[in-house]
């Protein structure tokens, strides 16, 4: 009788064997990163070109201009990239679909535009604007629907990388239903239209006069800028900074916390704010900078010089804690951008020769190299929306 249950066993397990294999399998294949990127590839600056590489089968589409195309950004439903590239002595904003077709220029009013960013909802992209290659940067708002571009700021001149503020969380927190300042009037929190998603951005501004220049933290709505320090919170949530320079901001993806660098500390930092107050989150004496946020705003990926060549590190916010990403020795890594799904991370590294896009898992595992061209690769950013 025995011999009879061990004699079925054995079948029952034999014809489980197809179906484990295929969920197996299905297993396998999810765990391998997918979906797109865009980079920008090119022997020298004058012919890089934003190109889009599909991760699963390497295969590469280039859809940029190909004249100092710049770092592309994904709008946020993946179906458009914007980039700067030079044209008409200049450099301007160029939006293409994800397969290349569709693609136009902006009509600009400004010779030099840089560093597009689109709005939360996909129908605004903002970005800095001159005249001529120096920092009396403005920024500027061109909507879609009209096809015009607006000033944001006021007046205020000096703003650089601006960045759409994704929620407001952090603001209704730090100071609810209270009053703050905001140029010569006290205005209250609740229900302002400027606190829904699309009408804020931040900003690094210029502070001071030429020959002692630093920068701060601005909020900007299309009619006024504002240093975050001049807002009238408390001190002890957004601590008085003149004395420091802060170099880029990244909110959260819910917008209830904000990254920026700073060299408060001695060196180069990565600080948060949040409704508890201000933190220093990377402290450590070598630079760290280039804070990047997980979908779910659990992690930071940034560069730090740690571990003595430029590595790709992440933190958890809450507790400070650091981990190693993609980190070595003897080559250099750089620009991480996180997938969709916050498993994988894309970065440049030169481990090979030549800086190449290379992906591994958040935890510094399952390493593989995306380019293997003769050409440079660099600026890898992740479509938001895929299978990855």
């Amino acid at each position: 009788m025995i011999v009879a249950q061990v004699r079925r066993l054995k079948v029952h397990v034999r014809s489980l064997m197809p179906a484990t294999a295929s969920i197996l399998t299905i297993l396998l294949l999810c765990a391998e990163p997918s979906g797109r990127l865009a980079f920008v590839a090119g022997s020298e600056l004058e012919d890089q070109c934003a190109c889009i590489i599909d991760v699963a089968s390497g295969e590469i589409r280039r859809v940029g201009v190909g004249s100092f195309d710049g770092t592309p950004a994904w709008s946020p439903d993946g179906a458009a990239l914007a980039f700067e590239t030079k044209q008409d002595g200049g450099m301007r904003i160029h939006v293409v679909r994800e397969d290349g077709s569709q693609a136009r220029t902006i009509d600009h009013k400004y010779k030099w535009n840089r560093n597009p960013q689109w709005s939360p909802d996909g129908t605004k992209l903002a970005y800095t604007a001159s005249d001529a290659m120096d920092l009396a940067q403005r920024i500027i708002v061109h909507e879609f629907a009209t096809g015009l571009e607006t000033p944001w700021g006021g007046e205020r001149v000096g703003l650089l990388r601006p960045v759409w503020v994704p929620g407001v969380k952090l603001l209704y927190g730090l100071r609810p239903g209270q009053r703050i300042g905001w140029g010569d009037a006290k205005i209250t929190l609740d229900g302002l239209d400027w606190l829904e998603v699309g009408r804020v951005l931040l900003a690094i501004g210029l502070q001071g006069e030429p020959g002692a220049l630093t920068t701060d933290l601005f909020m900007v709505t299309q009619d006024t800028a504002l240093a975050l320090t001049e807002l009238g919170l408390p001190e002890w949530v957004i601590p008085s900074r003149s004395k420091y320079a802060e170099w880029a901001v990244a909110p959260s993806p819910t917008g209830s916390t904000i990254a920026f660098e700073s060299n408060d500390g001695g060196d180069r930092e990565i600080f948060v704010i949040t409704n508890k107050g201000t933190a220093d989150i990377t402290n450590h004496r070598a630079a760290d900078w280039n804070p990047r946020w997980s979908p779910d705003g659990d992690w930071l990926a940034f560069e730090s010089f740690r571990g003595g060549r430029r590595g790709i590190y992440r933190v958890y916010p809450n507790t400070a804690r650091v981990l190693p990403i993609a980190a070595a020795p003897d080559s250099d890594n750089w620009w991480p951008s996180w997938s969709p799904n916050g498993k994988w991370i894309a970065f440049v590294s030169n481990r090979t020769g030549n800086p190449e896009v290379f992906v591994t898992d958040a935890s510094g595992e399952n390493l593989r190299q995306l380019t293997n061209n003769t050409w440079n690769d660099y600026a890898p950013s992740w479509r938001p929306k895929g299978k990855s």
